[in-house]
């Protein structure tokens, strides 16, 4: 039998869900660590689609609009380093910091990040904005499956908690013969709930969505 693996955004590792759910590594039949693969990669499919949020630290080369305001907003975060903000001109911009807010992917400009566009109408506004600005940047957290003795996991541990406990009622109530009343698909991912997940869980998902700025 094939040993299904953990995807890259895999949240947690099968040996903590194992030992969370009261399982032996050592003992537990390969169908078994195959199908709690599976809820694991689902789970963590599906937390990132409602966050709208990718959590698995690497990087990233984005385009981007410039907000006319002093805040630039990227799509991921926290933000762990700046490669290079590239205008389209091919000169880099460095008078920029992101130390007090790349927490929530922002990047804080004093004299601001200038729009440039296209002019339309009889008073000459900015009306079709350009992407002039290329930001490449590392973000996101170590996952515990990617964690080394060199570079520990930081992945904020109520975001596998919260994969734990849906990963454990999905699993207890397909073993019970309960599943199938909603389904949820994303990708190639398909995700059954059969219950509401319980608000501690849904406050923490809440918790991490994306920050619109």
């Amino acid at each position: 039998m094939s040993v299904k693996q953990l995807r890259e955004n895999a949240l947690t590792t099968l040996d903590d869900m194992l030992e969370f759910m009261g399982m032996d590594a050592e003992t537990a039949p390969d169908t078994v660590k195959n199908n709690i693969t599976r809820l694991i990669n689902a789970a963590s499919s599906y937390i990132e689609a409602v966050t709208g949020r990718k959590f698995r630290k690497q990087k990233y080369v984005e385009k981007h609009f410039a907000s006319g305001y002093q805040e630039l907003c990227l799509n991921q975060y926290p933000i762990i380093q700046i490669e290079s903000v590239i205008g389209d001109d091919g000169n880099q911009i460095t008078d920029f910091d992101h130390s007090g807010c790349g927490e929530y992917g922002v990047l804080f400009r004093n004299q601001g990040w200038a729009i440039k566009g296209y002019r339309q109408g009889l008073a000459d506004d900015i009306r079709l904005g350009s992407r002039y600005l290329t930001v490449i940047y590392t973000a996101g957290y170590v996952l515990p499956k990617d964690a080394t003795e060199d570079e520990q996991e930081t992945l904020p541990y109520d975001l596998q908690m919260i994969v734990w406990q849906i990963v454990q009622q999905q699993w207890s109530l397909a073993k019970n013969g309960a599943n199938g009343l909603s389904a949820f698909s994303i990708s190639d991912v398909s995700w059954t709930f059969d219950k509401e997940l319980g608000s501690q869980v849904q406050e923490i998902i809440n918790s991490y969505k994306r920050v619109e700025c």
